[in-house]
């Protein structure tokens, strides 16, 4: 009883995809050694229910099919998913950084601008007190 609960409360948390599918499917074949195996059904449902917000665009097709997936299936489409995941943040970070750059770049080239205009002359003719 106390492992259909863990497996019915488990959250995927921190974990990579991998971590998370081989503690569950663990609690699922030591249920099955105990008791009787778990259908693949219940198996995914398990599994999309510990998932978190990361995998909702993964998870709402695969609660709608008509026809059921396999553990591996289930597998290799959230491993896919993560791979995917990874690959849009760091594809985000150059982005942004690229952006951060250009953004300082732009600045930096502002501000040499106005530095020269404020500090060497005086827009109303008057001699400025700068030396130099």
């Amino acid at each position: 009883m106390q492992l259909k609960e863990e497996l019915t409360l488990i959250q995927r948390g921190n974990r990579s995809i991998l971590e998370y599918l081989h503690i569950v499917k663990a609690l699922a074949d030591e249920i099955a050694i105990i008791d009787h195996s778990i259908s693949d059904d219940d198996l995914t449902l398990y599994v999309l229910n510990g998932l978190g917000p990361d995998f909702q665009e993964i998870a709402a097709p695969i609660r709608t099919r008509e026809s059921s997936l396999t553990f591996e299936e289930l597998h290799d489409l959230l491993v896919g998913h993560e791979a995917y995941l990874k690959r849009l943040g760091t594809a985000t970070q150059q982005l942004v950084a690229s952006a951060n750059f250009t953004k300082t770049k732009q600045y930096a080239q502002r501000g040499n601008k106005s530095w020269s205009s404020n500090n060497y002359s005086n827009p109303r003719g008057h001699q400025s007190y700068h030396s130099g």
